[in-house]
């Protein structure tokens, strides 16, 4: 029996799409459908990768063409393929001895969109023993994603207007989910490449943030370093604090770590675990726009003092309602050397793969955070890893233009006291304040009356 003879054998029945068996009912009874009757319905971009995936044969060759699988060794058992909103997914339990990285190095997840005829494919690990493949044909974040009426004020009951805390919209995922991010009881890191997008997902945190910030639910400190060019219409507005100096940060992140002590003892007194936001004692958000220009780019001082504050924030600052959101365009050591504090980290656009690991950890390129890979023309689109998970989501902040920028602020700035002007309006410089009516009053002689 010749080695292709054996292949096909080796594949034995129809892989049927979504692991069901594909019927159709004709005469008195259902019959199963042919290749060609799958790959006649199959879209016309995934014509070649379905005629492969029904048929467990061709499969098989195309395993054995990628070293995945031979007929000596055995082949990896495809568990089921069906069709998602970005192309088809494939889920195949591997061979023993074979690993995610077998499967999801650059030159083999080329050799699959070459071999099954489509512009890319992605891998990951749903589960020990298991790799996902998914072919792709339709990126499902392409478009911008439009804002909601998060950033459109809009009738709501409630202080904070109904506001999740922990799970804020901030955009959409490529499975059109929300994108929610945990805010509360939680850090964020956020890195990306000049134009990825940053100031949208941030943007966005603010808006879906909104009518807490406007309840008073929650304070935002912001640091702006670049002078204050890309958030500086929310100064004396929106944000509590703001700050774009080195010496005005580091002022505003001592007060924040006095208010994260005072709050520790309060709850340590009262055998609470956790703070919960009020009015009074409100969520503070500290976002740093541009964390390297004092991680990195500051004088030794100024740097050594930022990692001290930075530190106790991290890892104190979550269970009493201190919470970090930084950003960095060029993450290293130096610039971001407290990375495994974050439990929630966004890589957008990445210049190079090496920085892809140094946002979400060594290996996470291979478990599919493709950050180096994404287009210049989607801004906002990215990968986010969260602590006690393996996997990535891919999501894309909404677009916020300055338009919703200036509508969020005129609508979420919270109100603001009355400042009554006491300074006397007219001339009152002869006013004699022991002058008292009729007893002080001369008479034509000069006289007291």
């Amino acid at each position: 029996m010749s080695a292709l003879t054996t292949v096909l054998v080796a594949g034995g029945t129809l892989a049927a799409a979504g692991g069901l068996a594909w019927m159709r009912h004709q005469g008195p009874g259902p019959r199963r459908l042919s290749v060609a009757d799958i790959v006649a319905e199959a879209p016309p971009a995934l014509r070649t990768a379905v005629l492969i995936l029904a048929d467990r044969g061709q499969t098989n060759l195309m395993l054995s063409a990628l070293d995945l699988g031979s007929p000596e060794t055995g082949f990896p058992y495809v568990d089921a393929w069906d069709y998602t909103i970005h192309g088809i997914e494939v889920d195949v339990m591997m061979l023993g001895g074979q690993s995610l990285a077998d499967w999801s190095n650059d030159e083999v997840l080329q050799q699959f969109a070459t071999y099954l005829g489509v512009p890319r494919v992605s891998a990951s690990s749903p589960a020990a023993s298991w790799v996902r493949l998914q072919v792709r044909v339709h990126d499902t974040l392409a478009a911008p994603a439009t804002a909601p009426d998060v950033v459109h004020p809009v009738a709501s009951d409630g202080v904070g207007g109904g506001v999740d805390l922990e799970a804020v919209p901030v955009g959409v995922t490529e499975e059109y989910d929300w994108w929610r991010l945990r805010v509360l009881y939680s850090h964020i890191l956020l890195a990306g490449a000049t134009g990825s997008g940053k100031g949208s997902v941030l943007w966005s945190i603010l808006a879906g943030l909104g009518p807490a910030i406007r309840d008073g639910l929650v304070d935002v400190y912001l640091a702006d370093p670049k002078g204050g060019m890309e958030f500086g219409r929310g100064e004396n507005r929106l944000f509590v604090r703001f700050a774009t100096d080195p010496a005005s940060i580091l002022a505003m992140l001592t007060d924040a770590v006095e208010v994260l002590s005072e709050r520790a003892v309060k709850l340590r007194r009262a055998g609470v675990r956790k703070h919960v936001p009020t009015p009074d004692e409100p969520l503070i958000l500290i976002i740093i726009d541009e964390a390297a220009a004092l991680s990195a780019y500051a004088v030794r001082e100024e740097k050594a003092e930022f990692e001290r504050l930075f530190g106790l924030l991290l890892s104190q600052g979550r269970a009493v309602g201190v919470s970090v959101v930084a950003a960095l365009q060029d993450p290293s050591k130096e610039t971001m050397p407290l990375r495994q504090l974050f439990p929630v980290r966004i890589g957008l656009r990445l210049d190079e793969p090496s920085q892809v690991a140094m946002v979400h950890g060594q290996g996470a390129r291979a478990r599919g955070a493709r950050c180096d890979e994404i287009a210049t023309d989607t801004p906002g689109v990215g990968y986010v890893g969260e602590d006690g998970s393996n996997t990535f989501t891919r999501v894309r902040a909404f677009f916020v233009s300055d338009t919703d920028i200036d509508a969020l602020i005129d609508a979420y700035a919270p109100a603001r006291p009355t400042v009554v002007d006491l300074e006397p309006q007219d001339d009152y410089s002869d006013f004699d304040p022991d002058y008292i009516p009729g007893e002080d009053d001369e008479t034509s002689s000069g006289v007291a009356a």
